[in-house]
């Protein structure tokens, strides 16, 4: 017995003591326990002012329409002070609306090629295709901003997480569910604009900021 004992073989003896991965995987296991956590939490004050500070910036992403109709676009969004410009293009490069708006004129291209104009951005956009969108505040609910909504809710983070607006009598909601972090301010990466019978998901893989 005692024979046998002593020519058992451990289960750890073939390691090397010094073996240099055991070495290195230990080193990375105490590296993690003793790293703290990164955090995204900021003051919503601090990060309202940054916000509002932001007068020129570009949107470029993707847009996702479920309701009476199913689309998808590209979409690109750039703001200046006192004009916005939206175009949305399949995934062939063809326009299906493109819209340049000021405080006292608003431009649309639709789809075929036709240029309609007017006053009111929302206005224009429900008559040509029936969905109305509160898109004079787009400009600010885009980068988080809850400018004009009846209500909103800040996340964990101290940023905005939920707002919501009545439009002639519909309610939109609008969910932030992600931000970017290679941006500062922190901006929305992925959100959902919702109303009865209708949501449209907004993706936005590019911001540019002036």
């Amino acid at each position: 017995m005692m024979s046998l004992l002593r020519h058992a073989r451990h289960p750890f003896a073939r390691i090397p003591r010094k073996a240099p991965w055991l070495a290195l995987i230990l080193s990375l296991l105490a590296g993690c326990a003793t790293q703290a956590p990164q955090t995204s939490q900021t003051d919503w004050d601090n990060h309202e002012q940054a916000l509002q500070a932001l007068s020129s910036y570009q949107a470029k992403g993707k847009l996702g329409y479920k309701g009476k109709q199913r689309f998808g676009a590209n979409l690109v969004w750039e703001t200046a002070p006192a004009q916005d410009h939206l175009l949305l293009t399949n995934f062939l490069g063809s326009t299906l609306l493109k819209l340049d708006a000021t405080p006292s004129r608003v431009t649309l291209v639709d789809n075929s090629g036709k240029t309609h104009q007017g006053t009111n951005a929302s206005e224009l956009v429900s008559s040509l295709t029936g969905i109305n969108l509160p898109i004079e505040q787009m400009r600010d609910w885009l980068i988080g901003l809850p400018t004009a909504a009846d209500t909103y809710q800040l996340n964990d983070e101290n940023r905005v997480g939920y707002l919501a607006k009545r439009v002639d009598g519909k309610l939109w909601q609008l969910d932030y569910n992600e931000y970017d972090y290679s941006v500062s301010p922190a901006l929305p990466k992925r959100m959902v604009l919702s109303t009865t019978g209708a949501s449209i998901t907004l993706i936005i893989h590019q911001w540019s900021i002036n």
